[in-house]
């Protein structure tokens, strides 16, 4: 893939970054952003998530050059990449190089989906991004690489200086940001990626606008208009995590199909759903094999272990042996559901397991699916050679935090 270093936009004081960098847009509902907007008149999210005006999206723009004008905001002196630090509870480190990753017609295929994607309308952030020219933020990207980013920037954590930094109290997780200036250290890290391709682990409907803004604009290979701000992470981090989503079903199927295709069903005694994907997941881990949690609305939840063997040999992700394709291609496909049905509202998706624990309870779902987290390696061989696997099949944490390097497309690049 292309790496782009860029000159950066970044709080001047560090302590403003600390106070108002954002979570990413799509985790702010109506009520965080009037908190947001209302703790800060230089908060992120008033970019991110801007109140409406008659003037539209152009608004965001004429604000962030206010705050440049007010020396709130400043810009690096040169192109850089930066090394994206996430501390987490207990002290453990993840480390991800924030740069611009090529999106113009010669990188087509660098970049690529590890799932199918619940459609979103692309209008609202294309307009944005029209309107300010500035790419505010990053994409959360993973390297196919066998570790060497993450060595690398692990060196250069201990000598670049933070330029920004944020506690994520509720979480325990501190975000740091730090300058990479050498031109010499960057070519190393163009020259190791430039063979390399990635996975999207989060933001696939931002980089689609990217890819349409490069596209209909014509922008310039190797210019900050043809990339776009990610951060990208090594496939063999071992710090990375991949947690579940949950599934509920919103219609009535044969219960009997379903048990038909599982090798196993062992009852659950628990009482709620964060106890029963407890179980689930102890109980991959111990045996090795993919197993579920299962809960119908007037019945007790029991763990279902799944017989891989009997999947279709084309399926899509097999030979991982994921809960997840088993619960899609082999238990859901056997009643007559497709993978059109796993974004019409037939099935929900839920990250809190009591959530779909009580929603069941209550009626609401005909049955829940309570998935076990998935490794690092069994993701790498489930997505081998392009596959895409169903909708919502992972959840990456921490989230990226936005607010702490972004980029405008007038940046000088290298």
């Amino acid at each position: 893939m292309r790496i782009i270093a860029f000159e950066a936009f970044h709080y001047t004081d560090p302590e403003t970054a600390a106070r108002c960098a954002a979570p990413p847009f799509d985790q702010i509902d109506a009520a965080a952003r009037e908190r947001f907007h209302a703790s800060s008149p230089y908060h992120f999210a008033h970019m991110t998530r801007p109140a409406e005006s008659p003037r539209g999206f152009g608004a965001v723009r004429s604000l962030h050059d206010s705050w440049l004008d007010e020396g709130i905001v400043t810009r690096d002196d040169g192109p850089s990449l930066y090394v994206y630090e996430i501390e987490l509870e207990g002290g453990a480190r993840r480390f991800g190089l924030m740069t611009l990753v090529g999106v113009g017609p010669s990188s087509e295929g660098d970049l690529r989906p590890h799932e199918h994607t619940v459609a979103k309308p692309l209008a609202e952030r294309l307009a944005l991004l029209e309107a300010t020219r500035i790419d505010l933020e990053p994409v959360m990207l993973l390297a196919e690489d066998d570790g060497a980013l993450e060595r690398m920037l692990a060196e250069d954590r201990e000598r670049a200086p933070v330029i920004a930094e944020q506690l994520d109290e509720k979480r325990g997780e501190r975000h740091r940001v730090r300058r990479i200036a050498d031109r010499e250290r960057i070519g190393e890290y163009q020259t190791l990626l430039a063979a390399k391709g990635a996975a999207i682990a989060d933001g696939h409907h931002r980089t689609k606008v990217a890819q349409r803004f490069a596209a209909e604009h014509g922008a310039a290979e190797g210019s900050a208009a043809c990339g776009k701000l990610a951060v990208l992470f090594s496939l063999a981090s071992e710090t990375l995590v991949i947690d579940p989503i949950h599934r509920g079903l919103t219609r009535v199927v044969d219960r009997e199909t379903l048990a038909a295709r599982v090798r196993a069903r062992d009852p659950f005694r628990g009482s709620s759903g964060a106890e029963l994907a407890a179980a689930v997941a102890a109980t991959v881990a111990e045996s090795d094999q993919p197993a579920l949690g299962v809960r119908f609305r007037d019945e007790r939840a029991e763990i279902w272990r799944l017989d891989p063997r009997d999947v279709p040999p084309e399926t899509p992700g097999a030979e991982a042996d994921l809960a997840v394709v088993l619960l899609q291609y082999q238990l859901l496909a056997a009643t007559g559901l497709g993978l059109e049905n796993a974004s019409d509202g037939t099935l929900v998706y839920r990250s809190d397991p009591d959530r779909l624990w009580e929603e069941v309870s209550a009626g609401e779902l005909e049955a829940g699916f309570w998935l076990p987290p998935m490794s690092p390696e069994a993701f790498a061989r489930a997505t081998a050679g392009g596959v895409v696997l169903p909708p919502k099949s992972t959840r990456f944490l921490p989230k990226l935090v936005s607010g702490l390097v972004w980029v405008g497309h007038d940046a000088a690049t290298a």
